[in-house]
């Protein structure tokens, strides 16, 4: 029977971009897809089958800076993303059945979904958290044990943060703890990675349902056309959000300009590209592309270490350099370089001749490449979209 699920995300490319082909699968079936997210977002989830829905958002305005050191002002930002979250699916004409929730904005899935009386999926586009994992920590505090545990004295940014979100249930009739409402786990976490990427993913009980990276059409981010070269072909991107980094791509036209190598360089809005001035003629830079078109073409990935370009450099068998210029973005790359299908570079210390140098060397190493083989075939394992789906359906 068809029923109206309703999704709700903040405007971040890297949350928004892994839920379209989940969308797009589930319309396909005859479900009614709404989709809450911020004025910026409405093209792209419309184009997966969606109807669009927005809130106020702050987000991308007010992300950039504190956000990727600070988990405090990460989390009271994201807190007031949910607020308005909440209060704009309370306006939509018909209510949902089902409600899909990214889980940085989960405080205004879990509320939303005790107000309507309504079962909830959580969608963790990132690295999933258990009693012996913790993301946030694993991100702010790496030199710390990974394992979570509650502080029995939590700092001041949780203290506030709980404060707030009990707010927000009162507001909203939830009579439930907020610190039992934030930190318990839900029925069912959709993760768009494989168990096998997963810190410690054999840990993870079937609450958990690993699909992997959900690729659908990315034409919303333009076209990319192989070149007519025998070069080795190298991705090279900092997303869409911490892109404050110009230099970072004039070190990198540097870096490769003398290589074998062929760079298509993805600024986002980082920088103008005419300001990279005459580029040689083994670099082409674009605001947009679709990283999946050119990562099947791809032997190399050089990225910041967000978890959707990670996984879709993997999910092609594409090894990664890393440079995690966010605290947000070590885990993915720090992961990979574990598993042997990457290595990770310090920004601090990075120049253009270090980079060259790594892009040789990994390229005329074949482990990376097998090893990212290998996770490869555990991602085509791990069923995707279709899966994600199936769970959904399930609620």
């Amino acid at each position: 029977m068809p029923r109206h699920i309703l999704f709700l995300c903040h405007p971040d490319h890297g949350h928004v971009i892994p839920s379209l082909a989940v969308v797009t699968e589930l319309a396909g079936r005859g479900h009614r897809v709404s989709y809450l997210t911020a004025p910026s977002m409405v093209e792209i989830v419309s184009g997966a089958g969606a109807t669009a829905a927005t809130y106020p958002s702050r987000y991308r305005e007010t992300v950039q800076g504190s956000a990727a050191e600070d988990p405090g002002f990460l989390i009271d930002l994201l807190l007031s993303e949910s607020a308005a979250m909440v209060s704009a699916a309370l306006e939509l004409p018909e209510p949902p059945d089902v409600v899909v929730y990214d889980t940085s904005v989960l405080f205004a899935g879990r509320v939303l979904a005790h107000r309507l009386g309504v079962p909830a999926v959580q969608h963790i586009p990132v690295f999933a958290s258990n009693e012996h994992f913790s993301y946030l920590k694993a991100a702010y505090n790496p030199d710390a044990p990974a394992a979570f545990s509650r502080p029995a004295a939590p700092p001041s940014w949780m203290e506030r943060a709980l404060g707030r979100f009990g707010e927000l249930c009162a507001q909203h009739g939830v009579d439930v703890p907020a610190a039992q409402l934030w930190f318990d786990v839900p029925p069912c976490n959709l993760v768009t990675s494989p168990r096998e990427f997963q810190y410690a993913g054999d840990t993870f009980d079937d609450r958990f349902v690993f699909v992997g990276p959900c690729v659908a059409d990315r034409s919303f981010l333009g076209t990319w056309t192989p070149p007519e070269t025998d070069l080795p072909i190298v991705l090279i991107s900092l997303g869409a959000v911490f892109t404050g980094h110009p230099d970072f791509f004039a070190d990198c036209i540097a870096a490769i300009r003398d290589e074998p190598v062929h760079a298509v360089l993805s600024v986002a809005d980082a920088l103008d590209p005419a300001t990279l001035g005459e580029l040689p003629p083994n670099v082409e830079v674009h605001r947009f592309v679709p990283h999946t078109a050119v990562l099947e073409h791809a032997a190399l990935c050089v990225s910041h270490g967000g978890m959707g370009t990670v996984l879709e450099a993997l999910r092609s068998g594409t090894p990664v350099i890393g440079v995690p210029w966010s605290s947000l973005d070590g885990p993915a790359v720090r992961r990979t370089a574990e598993l042997g299908a990457g290595t990770v570079l310090d920004p601090a210390t990075l120049t253009a001749e270090i980079l060259g140098k790594e892009i040789v060397r990994v390229l005329a190493e074949p482990t990376y490449t097998e090893r990212a083989a290998g996770l490869a075939t555990a991602i085509a394992a791990a069923g995707g979209a279709v899966r994600a789906a199936d769970e959904i359906e399930r609620r």
